[in-house]
């Protein structure tokens, strides 16, 4: 485990009174677990907190007793903080409108587990080995000794599961578990937040995956899979972007699949949801259409209409192929 022991971010959080905590677009469960958990952590040391998100909280993850906290970034026009700290947000692009506010503020930090971050804070505490944004913040905990509340520990069990696939992806560590076992020590009922988590599902979620597994098509004698979803499925679905959270994993799970998309049709072009399994690297595929992400799971949006943007997704997916 990376030792959570940068004096200087350490200290930047002692100094400040009040805090700004920004997620990024789109937010997943990562997203929102580890900024409520870093907000719930700092209100614990006495620090006062506002934390923004320039999407809403999607649905699915309402059952976290403290998802109305977040507000948008025209709540926050005059506000002023000590601090602001960017929380699982590969660049500054990725807060949308919230990095207007960010960059306003007087010392800014962040918390982030993307290798393709450019470390564009005055405070970086990036680590790309660790499998979500939450395994910082729990290191954040363990380094200023704050304990950890059944509440607390609600959400981070939320970032990590999430962005682990419930511990079955190739990031899950053996710090996953450490923290898993510190989270059930501090009183987590992992069956209230499983359950809603990972295995109840929204019919407009399902109705979508109907129709993107209705897309399904291979190329590269099946090492590619690509689905897609059109504006008129999320009308005809009466589904939101939040609905086809996870349906690309659906296509990473087939057999031979080395690596695959879910283009979704947007008002201003395109959007890609990309996995992979190694030694594929879809952050790279993502860095050439101005997205980024992980090496196994990438993201990236485009100007370009949805049909030419997938002829050029597969090109690029088709020359990794060949590297």
């Amino acid at each position: 485990m990376k030792s959570f022991l940068n004096n200087d971010f350490l200290s930047a959080v002692k100094k400040a009174d009040s805090f700004l905590l920004c997620t990024h677009i789109s937010p997943d469960g990562d997203a929102i677990g580890s900024t409520l958990a870093l907000g719930l952590l700092l209100e614990s040391i006495g620090k006062k907190v506002t934390i923004a998100c320039s999407d809403p909280v999607p649905y699915r993850l309402h059952f976290l007793s403290d998802w109305e906290w977040f507000v948008r970034p025209e709540d926050l026009t005059g506000l002023k903080f000590d601090a602001a700290i960017a929380v699982d947000a590969a660049d500054e692009g990725r807060m949308g409108p919230c990095a207007y506010h960010y960059n306003r503020m007087p010392v800014r930090m962040q918390i982030d587990h993307h290798g393709t971050n450019p470390l564009y804070a005055m405070y970086n505490e990036v680590d790309e080995k660790a499998a979500a944004a939450g395994c910082i913040v729990w290191r954040f905990a363990k380094a200023m000794e704050i304990g950890i509340t059944p509440q607390i520990a609600q959400s981070l069990y939320t970032a990590i599961s999430s962005d682990t696939g419930n511990f079955c992806f190739e990031n899950t560590n053996a710090e996953c578990f450490e923290c898993m076992t510190d989270l059930m020590n501090s009183g987590l009922r992992i069956n209230d937040t499983a359950r809603p988590l990972h295995l109840i599902r929204e019919v407009p979620h399902v109705k979508l995956l109907g129709r993107a597994l209705d897309s399904l098509r291979f190329i590269a004698d099946g090492r590619i899979a690509c689905m897609c979803l059109r504006k008129r499925d999320y009308l005809e679905c009466d589904a939101g972007n939040e609905h086809s959270d996870k349906i690309v994993n659906y296509a990473m799970d087939l057999p031979g699949v080395e690596m695959c998309y879910l283009a979704d049709e947007t008002e201003k072009g395109s959007k890609f949801s990309l996995r992979a399994q190694p030694p594929r690297n879809v952050s790279v595929i993502a860095q050439k259409f101005g997205g980024g992400g992980h090496v196994l799971a990438a993201g990236c949006r485009t100007t370009m209409a949805i049909d030419e943007a997938m002829l050029e997704m597969e090109q690029a997916m088709l020359e990794q192929l060949e590297e």
